[in-house]
């Protein structure tokens, strides 16, 4: 009798393993496959692709802006002899001789109407975005948009006024003022902030999940 209820409560325990063992098994498959420590297998319908897919739109998805910003360069003569001998140095050069025909109190002036490109958009390298659950609802943390390039068009920049000699360094430094007026232009136009809605979008887009997806941007 002693011996059958061993023989009972060893078979009592091993079931209970076996029990045990299953719902361990069970629970372990469901953290896999539905509740992955990997909030980008969680979030993004357990596909890490999709995650690939965010990073690719939030790197390709950019605001272009075509700008042009107008310079100018200019400096005056300091003296009445300065003045005559500049005005016959031009009289005397083939290139200057509509300048010295035309003599004013003006020894050089360069303008140059500048040409580019602006490019705004997530810089990934910087700061990558992230997932965040909470409860019922998933935030997207992603960086803010910001200036990621200025493509300024040599052929695009156009001489409006030249009067004396200019070396290609003077003409290089107006078009870094140019480049400075184009991104003071970009940001009073806000485009930072109008580059949100086109990324805000794409990837509401691509995100499947039950949960109230809330995109924020941080800096």
């Amino acid at each position: 009798m002693k011996r059958q209820r061993i023989k009972e409560i060893r078979t009592l325990i091993v079931r209970l393993a076996l029990i045990a063992g299953i719902a361990i098994a069970s629970y372990l498959v469901y953290r896999l496959f539905f509740k992955a420590e990997s909030k980008e297998e969680i979030i993004l319908d357990e596909t890490p692709l999709k995650v690939e897919q965010i990073r690719a739109i939030l790197e390709l998805n950019t605001l272009k802006f075509q700008d042009e910003a107008v310079v100018d360069s200019v400096e005056y003569y300091q003296s009445q002899d300065e003045f005559y001998s500049g005005t016959l140095d031009k009289l005397l050069d083939i290139d200057q001789l509509k300048n010295g025909l035309n003599p004013s109190g003006v020894k050089r002036r360069l303008t140059l109407i500048v040409r580019g490109e602006l490019l705004y958009g997530v810089d990934l390298k910087r700061k990558d975005f992230q997932f965040i659950p909470k409860g019922d609802t998933l935030e997207i943390l992603i960086p803010e948009p910001e200036l990621l390039s200025i493509s300024l068009n040599p052929k695009g920049t156009e001489v409006y006024l030249e009067n004396g000699k200019w070396n290609d360094y003077e003409r290089t430094h107006l078009q870094k003022k140019a480049r400075n007026k184009m991104i003071v232009s970009g940001n009073r136009l806000k485009l930072p902030e109008r580059a949100k809605a086109p990324l805000e979008k794409a990837i509401r887009g691509l995100v499947r999940t039950d949960k109230i997806v809330v995109i924020s941007f941080s800096k």
